[in-house]
């Protein structure tokens, strides 16, 4: 979809025939802000998942997404990190406990890259965090690290400095601002400061997510699909924010969430209400891949 017209909700739209896998992302589209599943969302996805393949791709790390990709009865690989990675799922599951399946990509921000954000984060007074070997690392204990560490319920490492712990590349780096205003100002001066050697995107509001310039939801989806022998003109992604754009743009057919903003709009073919309302659940219905 291009232009200002806003997509048509899920009842008015035309659906596609056939769907040979599903994109799903989790924070603002399976799961709301208070970090809760609906039911028929859980469900649904789990029904789908026994038909077609159903990928879960999230900014998340690999070990925050994967308690959420168990409990949807995921088994395809996991794209995580902005599509800066893709996992498998861990084979034999062993239940609750942390393990790590077979890496299939990863696109690492390089040092230099990674310093320069950090760098003009530093100058704002704005709380940055990086990422290595699956471990996330700040500099300080402040309330924006606490916030990040909650919502994706993982441990943080401190350190002085996070200069020699990138000194390698890191997966990405992420720029976290309480103030909405303040997100804004931080997104346009990364874009502005680091141009093409980074993607820079928000998934929640409040993070601002600087990854390689070849990671993106998009390109990991495209991989992922070729990989299973998966027609991309045949697989549906859901997303809710300027994260998911470049996979709402790859597949077939992509579903925005409802009151996304309209640079999330614009390549959507419709939209589906927010994960409090099960909005994942009445797309997979309308498909044919869940039961009401």
């Amino acid at each position: 979809m291009t232009g200002s017209a806003a997509p048509p909700p899920l009842a008015r739209a035309v659906l596609p025939e056939r769907v040979e896998m599903v994109a799903l992302d989790l924070d603002g589209t399976c799961l709301d802000f208070q970090q809760q599943l609906h039911p028929r969302i859980e469900a649904a996805v789990r029904e789908a998942g026994e038909r077609v393949p159903v990928v879960i791709a999230t900014g998340r790390m690999y070990r925050s997404a994967l308690p959420w990709a168990r409990r949807l009865g995921v088994r395809a690989p996991l794209i995580c990190y902005q599509g800066a990675l893709v996992q498998a799922m861990p084979d034999p599951d062993p239940g609750e406990g942390l393990a790590y399946g077979r890496l299939i990509s990863t696109e690492t921000l390089d040092a230099a890259t990674a310093q320069l954000a950090i760098a003009v984060a530093r100058e704002h007074g704005w709380h940055r965090q990086a990422y290595v070997d699956d471990n996330l690392f700040c500099e300080e204990d402040r309330a924006e690290a606490r916030l990040y560490a909650h919502v994706g319920a993982v441990p943080i490492e401190f350190v002085d400095d996070l200069t020699p712990v990138i000194a390698r590349g890191t997966i990405k780096v992420v720029i976290v601002i309480l103030d909405a205003e303040e997100a804004v100002r931080c997104r346009v001066a990364m874009t502005d400061a680091l141009g093409a050697r980074a993607r820079v995107t928000p998934s929640y509001p409040q993070f601002i997510e600087i990854a390689s310039p070849r990671a993106g939801k998009g390109p990991a989806v495209r991989r992922l699909a070729a990989n299973l022998g998966v027609d991309l003109a045949r697989t549906v992604a859901i997303g809710d924010a300027p994260n998911d754009v470049d996979m709402l743009e790859a597949v077939g057919f992509g579903v925005a969430v409802e009151g996304a903003l309209p640079e999330v709009l614009d390549p959507a073919a419709c939209t589906c209400p927010p994960p409090g309302e099960a909005g994942v659940a009445d797309v997979l219905v309308a498909l044919g891949l869940a039961g009401a």
